[in-house]
Protein backbone atom coordinates (compact mmCIF):
# COMPACT_ATOMS: atom_id res chain seq x y z
CA UNK A 1 0.00 0.00 0.00
CA UNK A 2 0.95 3.66 -0.66
CA UNK A 3 0.56 6.95 0.84
CA UNK A 4 1.57 10.30 0.01
CA UNK A 5 2.04 12.18 3.06
CA UNK A 6 1.95 16.12 2.59
CA UNK A 7 4.13 18.49 5.63
CA UNK A 8 6.15 15.14 5.65
CA UNK A 9 8.89 16.89 6.84
CA UNK A 10 7.35 18.58 9.98
CA UNK A 11 7.24 17.49 13.35
CA UNK A 12 3.68 15.71 13.37
CA UNK A 13 4.13 14.86 9.37
CA UNK A 14 7.80 12.83 10.04
CA UNK A 15 5.42 11.15 13.03
CA UNK A 16 3.11 9.85 10.70
CA UNK A 17 5.45 9.00 8.06
CA UNK A 18 7.27 6.70 11.31
CA UNK A 19 3.69 5.17 11.79
CA UNK A 20 3.31 4.11 8.27
CA UNK A 21 6.86 2.54 8.07
CA UNK A 22 5.58 0.69 11.45
CA UNK A 23 2.87 -0.75 9.69
CA UNK A 24 4.03 -1.46 6.39
CA UNK A 25 3.27 0.91 4.09
CA UNK A 26 5.64 2.34 1.26
CA UNK A 27 5.77 6.40 1.83
CA UNK A 28 6.13 8.89 -0.68
CA UNK A 29 7.27 12.10 1.20
CA UNK A 30 5.74 15.71 -0.58
CA UNK A 31 8.60 18.14 0.88
CA UNK A 32 9.68 22.03 -1.17
CA UNK A 33 13.26 21.96 -1.79
CA UNK A 34 14.20 24.12 0.54
CA UNK A 35 12.83 21.92 3.25
CA UNK A 36 14.84 20.34 5.70
CA UNK A 37 14.58 16.65 5.89
CA UNK A 38 15.71 16.20 9.39
CA UNK A 39 12.65 15.07 10.68
CA UNK A 40 12.57 12.34 8.33
CA UNK A 41 16.24 10.64 9.51
CA UNK A 42 16.37 6.90 9.63
CA UNK A 43 12.76 6.48 8.41
CA UNK A 44 12.34 4.85 4.87
CA UNK A 45 10.18 7.05 2.10
CA UNK A 46 10.28 8.33 -1.57
CA UNK A 47 11.08 11.99 -1.36
CA UNK A 48 8.96 13.73 -3.94
CA UNK A 49 9.18 17.27 -4.67
CA UNK A 50 5.91 19.76 -4.39
CA UNK A 51 3.93 22.15 -2.81
CA UNK A 52 0.36 22.27 -1.68
CA UNK A 53 0.72 25.76 -2.91
CA UNK A 54 1.44 23.92 -6.38
CA UNK A 55 -1.64 22.49 -7.91
CA UNK A 56 0.44 21.22 -10.51
CA UNK A 57 3.04 19.17 -8.63
CA UNK A 58 0.41 17.47 -6.61
CA UNK A 59 -1.14 15.09 -9.62
CA UNK A 60 1.66 13.18 -9.83
CA UNK A 61 2.59 13.31 -6.28
CA UNK A 62 -0.91 11.51 -5.65
CA UNK A 63 -0.99 9.25 -9.02
CA UNK A 64 -1.30 5.69 -7.68
CA UNK A 65 -1.75 6.22 -4.36
CA UNK A 66 -3.89 4.37 -2.09
CA UNK A 67 -4.03 7.02 1.02
CA UNK A 68 -2.97 11.00 1.50
CA UNK A 69 -1.92 12.35 4.85
CA UNK A 70 -2.68 15.91 4.54
CA UNK A 71 -0.61 17.10 7.06
CA UNK A 72 1.42 20.23 5.64
CA UNK A 73 0.05 23.64 6.64
CA UNK A 74 1.28 27.04 8.15
CA UNK A 75 1.38 26.37 12.29
CA UNK A 76 0.46 29.12 14.91
CA UNK A 77 3.33 32.00 15.27
CA UNK A 78 1.92 34.19 17.72
CA UNK A 79 4.83 36.94 16.92
CA UNK A 80 4.45 36.72 13.45
CA UNK A 81 0.62 35.97 11.44
CA UNK A 82 0.95 36.42 8.37
CA UNK A 83 -2.50 36.23 7.04
CA UNK A 84 -1.70 36.14 3.79
CA UNK A 85 0.43 33.51 4.21
CA UNK A 86 -1.80 31.43 6.57
CA UNK A 87 -4.65 31.68 3.52
CA UNK A 88 -2.23 30.41 1.02
CA UNK A 89 -1.27 27.45 2.56
CA UNK A 90 -3.92 26.28 5.10
CA UNK A 91 -6.74 27.37 2.91
CA UNK A 92 -5.49 27.54 -0.51
CA UNK A 93 -3.12 24.35 -0.39
CA UNK A 94 -5.92 21.98 1.35
CA UNK A 95 -8.31 23.74 -1.92
CA UNK A 96 -5.63 22.29 -4.15
CA UNK A 97 -5.04 18.57 -2.16
CA UNK A 98 -8.51 17.62 -2.31
CA UNK A 99 -9.45 18.94 -6.04
CA UNK A 100 -6.09 16.83 -6.50
CA UNK A 101 -7.43 14.07 -4.66
CA UNK A 102 -10.88 13.96 -6.61
CA UNK A 103 -8.82 14.14 -9.82
CA UNK A 104 -7.06 11.29 -9.63
CA UNK A 105 -9.48 9.03 -7.06
CA UNK A 106 -7.35 8.53 -4.10
CA UNK A 107 -9.62 6.14 -1.87
CA UNK A 108 -9.04 7.61 1.13
CA UNK A 109 -7.46 11.35 2.64
CA UNK A 110 -6.90 12.32 6.32
CA UNK A 111 -6.89 15.87 6.88
CA UNK A 112 -4.74 17.21 10.11
CA UNK A 113 -6.33 20.50 11.31
CA UNK A 114 -6.16 21.27 14.78
CA UNK A 115 -8.11 21.66 18.41
CA UNK A 116 -7.74 25.55 17.30
CA UNK A 117 -10.43 25.03 14.23
CA UNK A 118 -12.79 25.07 17.08
CA UNK A 119 -12.13 27.71 18.81
CA UNK A 120 -12.39 28.45 22.63
CA UNK A 121 -14.56 27.49 25.39
CA UNK A 122 -14.89 30.52 27.85
CA UNK A 123 -14.25 28.17 30.58
CA UNK A 124 -12.39 25.00 31.85
CA UNK A 125 -14.57 22.78 30.25
CA UNK A 126 -13.02 20.54 27.87
CA UNK A 127 -13.86 21.39 24.10
CA UNK A 128 -15.99 18.45 21.74
CA UNK A 129 -16.11 18.02 17.85
CA UNK A 130 -19.50 19.86 18.20
CA UNK A 131 -18.45 23.04 19.07
CA UNK A 132 -18.34 25.57 16.23
CA UNK A 133 -15.24 28.06 15.49
CA UNK A 134 -16.21 31.32 17.87
CA UNK A 135 -13.32 33.79 17.46
CA UNK A 136 -12.92 36.65 14.59
CA UNK A 137 -10.80 36.35 11.90
CA UNK A 138 -8.75 39.03 12.60
CA UNK A 139 -8.20 37.52 16.87
CA UNK A 140 -6.93 34.40 15.94
CA UNK A 141 -5.65 34.04 12.00
CA UNK A 142 -4.00 30.75 12.83
CA UNK A 143 -7.68 29.28 13.83
CA UNK A 144 -9.66 30.71 11.55
CA UNK A 145 -7.48 29.48 8.65
CA UNK A 146 -8.17 25.93 9.90
CA UNK A 147 -11.68 26.43 10.47
CA UNK A 148 -11.81 27.34 6.73
CA UNK A 149 -9.58 24.78 5.57
CA UNK A 150 -12.51 22.38 7.37
CA UNK A 151 -14.70 23.89 5.22
CA UNK A 152 -12.73 22.61 1.90
CA UNK A 153 -12.38 19.16 3.24
CA UNK A 154 -16.41 18.76 3.81
CA UNK A 155 -16.98 20.67 -0.08
CA UNK A 156 -14.68 17.56 -1.03
CA UNK A 157 -16.51 15.01 0.92
CA UNK A 158 -19.83 16.43 -0.70
CA UNK A 159 -18.17 16.00 -3.83
CA UNK A 160 -17.29 12.34 -3.23
CA UNK A 161 -14.08 12.21 -1.51
CA UNK A 162 -13.72 9.89 1.31
CA UNK A 163 -11.55 12.16 3.66
CA UNK A 164 -11.59 12.12 7.63
CA UNK A 165 -10.94 14.97 10.03
CA UNK A 166 -8.02 14.70 12.89
CA UNK A 167 -7.95 17.52 15.20
CA UNK A 168 -4.58 17.66 17.46
CA UNK A 169 -4.16 19.18 20.33
CA UNK A 170 -0.70 20.45 21.74
CA UNK A 171 1.96 17.88 20.62
CA UNK A 172 4.95 16.76 22.37
CA UNK A 173 7.19 14.18 21.51
CA UNK A 174 10.18 13.20 19.25
CA UNK A 175 11.11 14.55 15.94
CA UNK A 176 10.49 17.98 16.70
CA UNK A 177 13.35 19.33 14.25
CA UNK A 178 12.73 22.38 14.67
CA UNK A 179 11.90 22.42 18.61
CA UNK A 180 8.72 24.72 18.07
CA UNK A 181 6.59 22.45 20.35
CA UNK A 182 9.45 21.29 22.37
CA UNK A 183 10.37 25.10 23.29
CA UNK A 184 8.77 24.66 26.60
CA UNK A 185 10.73 21.99 27.64
CA UNK A 186 14.23 23.75 27.00
CA UNK A 187 13.17 27.02 28.67
CA UNK A 188 12.28 24.77 31.72
CA UNK A 189 15.32 23.34 31.69
CA UNK A 190 17.39 26.39 31.59
CA UNK A 191 15.49 28.21 34.49
CA UNK A 192 13.19 30.88 31.75
CA UNK A 193 9.97 30.15 33.19
CA UNK A 194 9.68 31.50 37.29
CA UNK A 195 6.16 31.90 36.43
CA UNK A 196 3.36 30.17 33.93
CA UNK A 197 -0.27 31.81 32.72
CA UNK A 198 -2.64 30.48 34.87
CA UNK A 199 -4.87 28.38 32.42
CA UNK A 200 -3.79 24.81 30.88
CA UNK A 201 -3.98 22.71 27.58
CA UNK A 202 -4.39 19.53 25.93
CA UNK A 203 -1.24 17.75 25.42
CA UNK A 204 -1.11 14.83 23.07
CA UNK A 205 1.86 12.27 22.59
CA UNK A 206 3.24 12.64 19.16
CA UNK A 207 3.30 9.17 18.52
CA UNK A 208 0.07 8.46 19.62
CA UNK A 209 -1.23 11.48 17.32
CA UNK A 210 0.51 9.76 14.45
CA UNK A 211 -1.38 6.17 15.62
CA UNK A 212 -4.65 8.01 15.54
CA UNK A 213 -3.64 9.62 12.40
CA UNK A 214 -3.81 5.83 10.71
CA UNK A 215 -6.71 4.83 13.15
CA UNK A 216 -8.94 7.78 11.21
CA UNK A 217 -7.52 6.50 7.82
CA UNK A 218 -8.99 2.77 9.10
CA UNK A 219 -12.11 3.30 11.16
CA UNK A 220 -12.94 7.31 10.75
CA UNK A 221 -16.35 8.20 8.89
CA UNK A 222 -16.30 10.41 5.60
CA UNK A 223 -16.87 13.84 6.96
CA UNK A 224 -16.24 13.54 10.79
CA UNK A 225 -13.56 15.17 13.02
CA UNK A 226 -11.71 13.45 15.47
CA UNK A 227 -10.29 15.59 18.70
CA UNK A 228 -6.76 13.23 18.86
CA UNK A 229 -6.26 14.62 22.41
CA UNK A 230 -4.48 13.52 25.61
CA UNK A 231 -4.03 15.37 29.00
CA UNK A 232 -5.77 18.23 30.39
CA UNK A 233 -3.50 19.64 32.28
CA UNK A 234 -2.80 23.50 33.93
CA UNK A 235 0.22 25.20 32.72
CA UNK A 236 1.50 24.70 36.06
CA UNK A 237 1.43 21.16 36.84
CA UNK A 238 2.77 20.51 33.07
CA UNK A 239 5.51 22.75 33.79
CA UNK A 240 6.46 21.25 37.06
CA UNK A 241 6.12 17.82 35.70
CA UNK A 242 8.85 18.79 32.65
CA UNK A 243 11.12 20.13 35.87
CA UNK A 244 10.86 17.19 37.49
CA UNK A 245 11.97 14.87 34.63
CA UNK A 246 14.74 17.31 34.11
CA UNK A 247 15.63 17.14 37.42
CA UNK A 248 15.97 21.59 37.59
CA UNK A 249 14.02 24.23 39.57
CA UNK A 250 10.29 23.85 39.04
CA UNK A 251 8.26 27.37 37.96
CA UNK A 252 6.68 28.90 41.53
CA UNK A 253 3.68 29.63 40.68
CA UNK A 254 1.13 31.49 38.20
CA UNK A 255 1.28 35.03 36.87
CA UNK A 256 -1.88 36.75 38.57
CA UNK A 257 -4.65 37.22 35.84
CA UNK A 258 -5.02 40.70 37.52
CA UNK A 259 -1.63 41.02 35.64
CA UNK A 260 -2.43 39.10 32.13
CA UNK A 261 -3.52 41.96 30.30
CA UNK A 262 -1.30 44.47 31.16
CA UNK A 263 1.76 42.09 30.85
CA UNK A 264 0.08 41.41 27.47
CA UNK A 265 -0.03 45.15 26.02
CA UNK A 266 3.51 45.82 27.53
CA UNK A 267 4.33 42.73 26.25
CA UNK A 268 3.35 43.73 22.16
CA UNK A 269 4.91 47.06 22.77
CA UNK A 270 7.78 45.50 23.39
CA UNK A 271 7.47 43.18 20.38
CA UNK A 272 6.85 45.98 18.37
CA UNK A 273 10.38 48.27 18.87
CA UNK A 274 12.65 45.23 19.66
CA UNK A 275 14.49 44.64 16.85
CA UNK A 276 14.27 40.84 17.26
CA UNK A 277 11.93 38.58 18.39
CA UNK A 278 11.70 38.51 22.23
CA UNK A 279 10.70 35.56 24.41
CA UNK A 280 7.62 35.85 24.84
CA UNK A 281 4.45 37.88 22.69
CA UNK A 282 1.21 39.55 23.93
CA UNK A 283 -0.68 36.48 22.88
CA UNK A 284 1.64 33.64 24.38
CA UNK A 285 0.66 35.07 27.70
CA UNK A 286 -3.05 35.98 26.91
CA UNK A 287 -3.98 32.85 25.36
CA UNK A 288 -2.09 31.08 28.15
CA UNK A 289 -4.70 32.55 30.38
CA UNK A 290 -7.17 30.41 28.98
CA UNK A 291 -7.76 26.44 29.50
CA UNK A 292 -8.01 25.02 26.48
CA UNK A 293 -9.22 21.38 27.16
CA UNK A 294 -10.14 18.87 25.06
CA UNK A 295 -12.21 15.54 25.05
CA UNK A 296 -11.13 12.48 23.29
CA UNK A 297 -14.33 10.75 23.90
CA UNK A 298 -15.26 10.41 19.66
CA UNK A 299 -11.66 9.41 19.13
CA UNK A 300 -11.47 6.49 21.58
CA UNK A 301 -15.13 5.05 21.04
CA UNK A 302 -14.99 5.22 17.48
CA UNK A 303 -11.55 5.29 16.04
CA UNK A 304 -10.00 3.05 18.97
CA UNK A 305 -7.68 5.76 19.92
CA UNK A 306 -5.36 5.08 23.15
CA UNK A 307 -3.35 7.76 25.39
CA UNK A 308 -0.32 7.41 26.57
CA UNK A 309 0.54 8.21 30.60
CA UNK A 310 1.86 12.01 29.94
CA UNK A 311 5.13 11.22 32.49
CA UNK A 312 6.26 8.75 29.75
CA UNK A 313 5.76 11.42 27.02
CA UNK A 314 7.44 14.10 28.92
CA UNK A 315 10.44 12.05 29.12
CA UNK A 316 10.50 10.58 25.57
CA UNK A 317 10.37 14.15 24.26
CA UNK A 318 13.20 15.02 26.89
CA UNK A 319 15.12 11.72 25.94
CA UNK A 320 14.78 13.10 21.88
CA UNK A 321 15.93 16.49 22.98
CA UNK A 322 18.85 15.24 25.11
CA UNK A 323 19.84 12.41 21.94
CA UNK A 324 19.67 15.86 19.97
CA UNK A 325 22.02 17.72 21.93
CA UNK A 326 18.90 20.59 22.10
CA UNK A 327 19.33 20.36 25.94
CA UNK A 328 21.61 18.87 28.88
Amino acid sequence: MLALVTGATGFVGANVVEALNRAGWQVRALHRRSSSLAALQGLAYQPVLGDVTDAGSLLPAMAGCDAVFHVAGVTADYWDQNVERLHAVNVQGTRNVVEAALATSVPRLVHTSSQAALGFTEDDRPIDETHRYNLPPETYPYGYSKHLAELEIQRAVGLGLHAVIVNPTVVLGPRDATLTNSQIIIEVQRGRVPLVPPGGINVVDAIDLARGHLLALQNGRPGERYLLAGHNISNLDLTRRIAAALAVRPPSGNIPRALIRPVGALLDGANRLSPRRLPLSGDVIRFGSRFIYAANSKAVEELGFTVTPLETTIQRAVSWLQAEGAIL
